[in-house]
């Protein structure tokens, strides 16, 4: 897996702390944080760490396609550095949000002929197994 740093100048960003904090807390996480989270996280590490720089910064690294986000309607913006085609389950119970991989052909398989496809952000809501085996 690329780094952080080297994900940044593929981009032609200056690699500074907070940038290659940021990318590096979600490359190697799947929790598919918020701006908050992220913020609580690495405020720690990083005391001149801000919710702003948070925010600008992925909002940049969304610009530059090395970060989604994600909107489950909770009013908050979620964030995943795995940008390849892709599910995501939200449990409508626990509220945790898993990763569900498809194969890129398969949904291009499905387009109307003639069309491309160029991106993918896919939602689904259910019940986690966790969740379904303690209703039980």
């Amino acid at each position: 897996m690329e780094t952080a740093q080297e994900s940044l100048r593929s981009k032609n960003i200056r690699p500074s702390i907070q940038r290659v904090r940021i990318l590096d807390y979600l490359k190697t996480r799947k929790n598919h944080p918020t701006v908050d989270t992220i913020y609580t996280d690495l405020f720690p590490q990083i005391p001149t760490l801000s919710r702003t720089t948070v925010y600008n910064t992925l909002e940049m690294l969304k610009e530059n396609g090395l970060v989604i986000s994600l909107d489950f309607g909770d009013g908050s913006l979620h964030y995943d550095a795995d940008t390849s085609p892709h599910i995501h389950f939200e449990c409508e119970k626990c509220k945790h949000i898993y990763d569900v991989f498809v194969a890129p052909d398969d949904i291009k398989k499905k387009l109307p002929a003639g069309f491309s496809l160029s991106r993918t952000q896919l939602y689904a809501f259910g019940t986690c197994a966790k969740c379904d085996k303690n209703a039980k």
